[in-house]
């Protein structure tokens, strides 16, 4: 009996232990969502095109691949396998999203269920992020999961008149 009990506890504890999604920030966007650090390649293929080889090597990250919907370009991500074996590609976690505001427009974005403004010193403030002020506007912020520190970087557009205006951002798991 002790035994079973100690089993039980044991996998209670493990399955307790393994990060959750909304451990990392959601990005949303009407009726769809990223998680760069949880979600992986077959994921967002649901969704979305991507070119990806086949497998990754042990410890092979690709950086920069585009990211198709509907016939237009949507975003940019890095992919990786964390592991100490090959795998197959479609199990690769998204470990970076870029997302430029301009590329595909929909009518609420949002991280963590909290509705993103136009305006990075406003999105800032409302995550209590570091706001800079060097050739352009950018905020940043961030919070540990696990072993990892999964940042966000809410980017202005420097090529504007409003410099403030939110532009494009960026999400990784380092």
């Amino acid at each position: 009996m002790k035994k079973i009990v100690a089993l039980v506890l044991s996998l209670i504890l493990l399955c307790s232990c393994s990060a959750q999604r909304e451990d990392y920030y959601v990005f949303s966007f009407d009726d769809f969502s990223l998680v760069p650090g949880y979600d992986d390649v077959e994921f967002m293929r649901l969704v979305f095109q991507m070119d990806t080889p086949e497998k990754l090597s042990a410890g092979e990250k690709i950086e920069n691949i585009d990211v198709i919907f509907w016939d237009r370009y949507f975003a940019s991500v890095d992919i990786e396998n964390s592991g100490k074996k090959e795998i197959d590609a479609t199990i690769a976690k998204v470990t970076r999203l870029v997302y430029y505001i301009d590329n595909y427009t929909f009518s609420r974005y949002a991280l963590d269920g909290i509705e993103l403004s136009e305006s990075v010193k406003e999105n800032c403030e409302k995550f209590n992020g570091e706001y800079v002020e060097r050739n352009g506007y950018a905020c940043a912020f961030g919070k540990k999961v696990k072993d990892k520190e999964n940042i966000v970087i809410l980017y202005g557009d420097i090529l504007g008149i409003d410099q403030d205006k939110l532009d494009h951002l960026e999400i990784y798991v380092k």
